[in-house]
Order: structure tokens, then C-alpha cells, then sequence
């Protein structure tokens, strides 16, 4: 196997593996997603170009807000288009996190959902 294709596959695995744990900040033209280990996923949401981050524990990526839901556009393993959406659960106690990543020729597309349930109590 080529680097390339080893650089997908971890990416890929890595979409498939949950956070333990997120902090999510809101902000006038972002929405930064932190999770346990540093790595953050800023989402702009003013329409600004992203420049590609040589950081690899920084993800910047373009989204816009349809009502509630907070929904990105990107490329996934193999430059398949994946898109996320961010959903604050009716009571406010959990957060949804849905992937759909296109399958490539099947024409189907992987869906996977995570919910995170908020904090008990904020961090001192």
C-alpha cells in the first residue's frame, strides 16, 4: 500500500472512532469543537476561504446554519464529499453529531451519529 492510501485509511478510521469528550464554543462567525486530546475543528460560518492548516491537531473547515443545525461541507477519505451536522438536543442536555460520507460508486452514503451528553457540572 502507498502513503496516500495508508493516510486515508487512518483518516477514515479516525472519522469511525468517537471523542471521549468535546467543549464546544460558540462565537460570532465560528463554532469551535475541541475534543479531550487538543485537537480542534473550528467551523466557519461566514463564508470565508479556509487555507489548508499544517497543524494536524487543527481542523478548519466552511458551514453555515440551516435553523438549529449546524452543517459542514468537506472532503473525506479519497476526496469523497462528507458533510456534518451539530443538533442541540429539545431538552439541551445532549449534543448530536451525524456524519454522511459519501460510499464513492455504490451511490450510497455512511451515516454515523454520535451524542454526547453535557457536562454535570463545568470545569473549575
Amino acid at each position: 500500500m502507498g502513503g496516500e492510501d495508508t493516510d486515508n485509511i487512518e483518516r477514515m478510521q479516525d472519522l469511525v472512532r468517537p471523542e471521549s469528550s468535546q467543549t464546544i464554543t460558540l462565537k460570532d462567525a465560528e463554532v469551535d469543537a475541541t475534543n479531550d486530546q487538543g485537537n480542534k475543528l473550528v467551523c466557519y460560518t461566514d463564508g470565508r476561504k479556509i487555507q489548508k492548516s499544517k497543524d494536524k491537531s487543527l481542523e478548519q473547515v466552511s458551514a453555515r446554519w440551516d435553523g438549529a443545525l449546524l452543517v459542514t461541507d468537506e472532503k473525506g477519505p479519497h476526496g469523497r464529499k462528507m458533510s456534518r451536522t451539530f443538533e442541540l438536543s429539545s431538552e439541551g442536555r445532549q449534543i448530536y453529531e451525524t456524519w454522511h460520507i459519501d460510499n464513492g460508486r455504490s451511490g450510497s452514503t455512511i451515516v454515523i451519529r454520535y451524542v454526547f451528553d453535557a457536562a454535570s457540572e463545568y470545569p473549575r
